[in-house]
């Protein structure tokens, strides 16, 4: 009865520490336009929040690898204009579909009972739980004529959402058929997408599915609008005595016409 006993508690307390993840904060990417005409410059900033599109801004020293890249996997150089929002550093001119990304800074964040403390939970005591966390974020600008036939490449963050249709070319109703990749390789796990005035509670979202074994998974475009698109995932840090957990959370925004 004892070893019962013990393996329950064991077990509440790990699917405790496990389960905290969907509440944590994530960024997102916004846009002015996510559709703009090609010779436009459109203005980004990144949200951080649990409560989409609410919440606030990601500092653009928080970030890092900040990338835009044109229908042909070119790179478009990327300026901050202030300490939060960011545009291309000249006009888009191609038509096609551009992706925007970025990364959060990651780092250690340790919960204690006197509070969080932005590091490990090495020499801390009355620690609940270490995280050390993986962020990626991206967005998808259909510039000009973009609903053409074209393969939409990853950009190596280490927890990765891609479309494999282009969204461009979806009316609500349809599905957007999109893989995710965790650490390059196809992760099977649970999905989540809203779009923009579903809801404002925290961690709502309009829609669920599971990708396969080979990271596949369905959206159902409910209706059009700007839509966000989540995963995450969470392992057993490679040192306990540093960390609990290494956490991934990937986003991606897009607009259905």
């Amino acid at each position: 009865m004892r070893k019962i006993i013990t393996a329950t508690v064991l077990s509440i307390g790990l699917n405790s520490l496990f389960s905290s993840l969907a509440l944590a904060h994530y960024p997102w990417i916004n846009a002015d336009n996510y559709t703009p005409h090609t010779g436009e410059i459109p203005k980004l900033t990144i949200g951080w929040g649990h409560r989409y599109p609410l919440g606030s801004f990601l500092r653009m020293e928080d970030v890092e690898n900040m990338t835009l890249r044109d229908p042909s996997g070119q790179e478009v150089p990327l300026q901050a204009v202030d300490s939060a929002e960011f545009n291309p550093g000249e006009v888009l001119e191609k038509a096609g579909i551009y992706t925007v990304a970025a990364l959060r800074k990651s780092g250690f964040y340790t919960k204690t009972t006197e509070g969080g403390k932005r590091q490990s939970k090495e020499g801390l005591k009355n620690v609940i739980k270490c995280s050390s966390s993986h962020m990626g974020t991206k967005a998808l600008l259909a510039v000009g004529d973009a609903a053409i036939d074209m393969d939409i490449k990853p950009v190596g963050h280490p927890l990765e959402i891609i479309p494999r249709m282009n969204p461009a070319a979806l009316r609500a109703g349809d599905d957007l058929p999109v893989q995710v990749l965790l650490k390059g390789e196809p992760y099977s796990g649970r999905i989540f997408a809203t779009y923009m005035g579903f809801s404002t509670e925290k961690d709502v979202f309009a829609y669920t599915a599971k990708t396969d074994k080979e990271g596949m998974g369905k959206i159902r475009i409910l209706q059009p609008g700007i839509w966000l698109i989540k995963a995450e995932y969470e392992e057993p840090y490679p040192d306990q005595k540093v960390c609990d957990v290494e956490s991934f959370s990937a986003t991606l925004t897009l607009e259905i016409q």
